[in-house]
C-alpha cells in the first residue's frame, strides 16, 4: 500500500492503517530562509507564501504545507495596529479597545474582507492548486482565548480574567465572554473559509490558553468552552481535520484538550508524548513534538533522527499520529534537519513500528 501524503494524513486523524508514519513539522518562515524571498512579502502577500511553501516543500516532501506567519492576521481585521518591519513578523502595537467595556462595540469578522485572512485563503487556494490532491494543507488560526485578548492587549486581558475567576472583581464576565464570543465566531468563519479553499487541518492555537499563563481551572472555565464551541461548528461544518495546538506544558489539562472536540492535540517539546498517550489513547490524533531549539534548529541530522525516532517509540509506534514539531519551526532551522525528520517517518510503518530501508 503507497499512500500519498494527503491520504496519509487522512488515514492518521481517523487512525487507520497507512505505509509510513505521517510528519508535519509547524513550519511558517522556514520557507522565507529557504526560498530567500522578503519576509514582509511573505506574510502580506499569498502569491509570494505559496512560492516559498512551494519550494519548501520540494526540497523536504513533507505531508503537511502549513499556510500562514503570524498571530496578528485576524487581529487586525478587529482594527488591531501593528508593526509591518521588513525582516520582521507583524507585533501588535495598538489594540481596539481602550477599555474592557468597549468590547461590546465589536463585531465578528467576515474572514473574506477582513484583515489578512484574505491572503491566507488565498494562499490555501494556491497551493492545493498546485499540489492537487497530493499533500495535505494546515491552516492557520489563532484561538479564542488567545484571540479575544488581542481585543484589550494580552497583559490586560490576562489581568481582567484572573480577577474575576479570583472573585475580585463584579460586572466585567459579560464584556470577558463578549469578547470570547466575537473571537469565537470570528474564528469559526475563518475555519469555514480555509476549508472551503482545500485545508484539511484547520488551526485553532491558542497559545495564551498555556498552563504556563492560566490555571487549568481558569482553562475550563474561559477558554474550553469557546474552544468547545469552534470544534463543534467546524464538524456541523463538515471539517474532520480540526486541530488543537496550545504552547507549554499541558500534561494537567490534556484530558480536557480531548473533549474540545478537536480531532487532533498537538502539544508542545514540554510534554512527555508518552504520558500524552496514556492519557489521550485513541479520542484524538496525537501530534508532535521533536524539540524545535534542542533538535531541529541546533541539533544535526543525526539527533533529529533520534528524536523523531524517540517520538514514535513513545507513542507505541505511530498509529493515530502524526510526527510534528513542539511548535512552530525557527526561522534558520538547517534543511538537512528538517530533512532528517521527514526521512525517519518514511522509514517507519507505524502498525509494526520497525524500521525498513528508507
Amino acid at each position: 500500500m503507497e499512500l500519498t501524503s494527503r491520504q496519509r494524513i487522512q488515514n492518521s486523524i481517523r487512525g487507520q492503517a497507512t505505509d509510513c508514519v505521517a510528519v508535519g513539522p509547524y513550519m511558517y518562515d522556514v520557507a522565507v530562509a529557504f526560498s530567500g524571498v522578503v519576509l514582509r512579502d511573505f506574510y502580506t502577500d499569498a502569491d509570494v507564501m505559496t512560492k516559498a511553501q512551494l519550494a519548501l516543500h520540494e526540497a523536504l516532501d513533507q505531508d503537511v504545507i502549513a499556510v500562514g506567519a503570524d498571530n496578528c492576521y485576524i487581529a487586525e481585521g478587529f482594527g488591531c495596529k501593528t508593526t509591518r518591519e521588513r525582516d520582521e513578523l507583524p507585533a501588535i502595537t495598538e489594540s481596539p479597545a481602550k477599555a474592557l467595556d468597549e468590547v461590546f462595540k465589536i463585531e465578528p469578522l467576515d474572514p473574506y474582507r477582513d484583515g489578512r485572512m484574505p491572503v491566507m485563503i488565498d494562499a490555501i487556494k494556491q497551493v492545493r492548486a498546485a499540489v492537487g490532491d497530493s499533500v495535505a494543507i494546515r491552516s492557520p488560526g489563532t484561538g479564542p482565548f488567545a484571540l479575544a485578548s488581542y481585543l484589550i492587549g494580552s497583559q490586560t486581558w490576562l489581568y481582567e480574567v484572573g480577577m474575576l475567576e479570583a472573585g475580585l472583581t463584579e460586572g466585567t464576565e459579560d464584556a470577558i465572554r463578549h469578547a470570547l464570543e466575537v473571537a469565537a465566531e470570528s474564528l469559526i468563519r475563518f475555519g469555514k473559509a480555509c476549508w472551503d479553499a482545500g485545508a484539511d487541518i484547520i488551526h485553532c492555537g491558542d497559545s495564551l490558553a498555556s498552563c504556563d499563563m492560566i490555571s487549568p481551572s481558569t482553562y475550563e472555565r474561559f477558554a474550553l468552552p469557546y474552544e468547545q464551541k469552534v470544534f463543534q461548528a467546524w464538524r456541523d461544518h463538515g471539517i474532520t481535520g480540526s486541530l488543537l495546538h496550545i504552547c507549554g506544558d499541558s500534561t494537567r489539562v490534556l484530558d480536557m484538550y480531548a473533549k474540545s472536540g478537536a480531532a487532533i492535540v498537538e502539544v508542545d517539546n514540554m510534554v512527555d508524548l508518552s504520558v500524552a498517550k496514556q492519557i489521550l489513547g485513541d479520542r484524538v490524533a496525537l501530534m508532535g513534538n521533536v524539540h524545535t531549539i534542542n533538535d531541529l534548529l541546533q541539533g544535526t541530522p543525526e539527533s533529529v533522527e533520534e528524536a523523531s525516532r524517540r517520538c514514535i517509540e513513545n507513542v507505541g509506534g505511530g498509529n493515530h499520529f502524526i510526527l510534528g514539531s513542539g511548535c512552530i519551526v525557527p526561522r534558520d532551522t538547517p534543511i538537512e534537519n528538517l530533512q532528517a525528520m521527514v526521512r525517519i517517518a518514511r522509514s517507519i510503518h507505524p502498525t509494526a513500528g520497525e524500521t525498513t530501508p528508507a
